[in-house]
């Protein structure tokens, strides 16, 4: 079950149609995971400070079941990156991942 918020100081404007469908779409594939399970929200509009200023940038958090370890989290990476890049217009520097394992009694579900 990913759950991905992604923040940034960017204007709700300045951020493409659908980029949360499509971040869902990346995440599913990169986690291997299926579509339904996944939740994903987009907050512009943030105040940011990264490397000493408050350019664009973005933070990403990906929380999820038995997905995160060091062996698999350098592979989820590029790919990520490189979507956000293209689809914000931000520099590598300026985008933060952050990967949370999480256990299935960390989420509150209907049944």
């Amino acid at each position: 079950m990913p759950m991905c918020v992604l923040y940034t100081n960017l204007k709700d404007s300045d951020i493409p149609p659908q980029l949360e469908t499509r971040l869902a779409e990346l995440i599913a594939k990169v986690l291997d995971r299926p579509m339904e399970y996944l939740n994903v929200v987009v907050l512009p509009g943030m105040r940011q400070f990264r490397l000493h200023n408050t350019d664009p940038a973005c933070f990403l958090q990906i929380t999820c079941i038995d997905a995160f370890d060091k062996d698999r989290n350098p592979t989820y990476t590029p790919p990520i990156l490189d979507f956000l890049k293209t689809n914000l217009k931000l520099q590598a520097e300026r985008i933060v991942i952050q990967y949370l394992p999480a256990e299935p009694h960390m989420f509150g579900l209907a049944s």
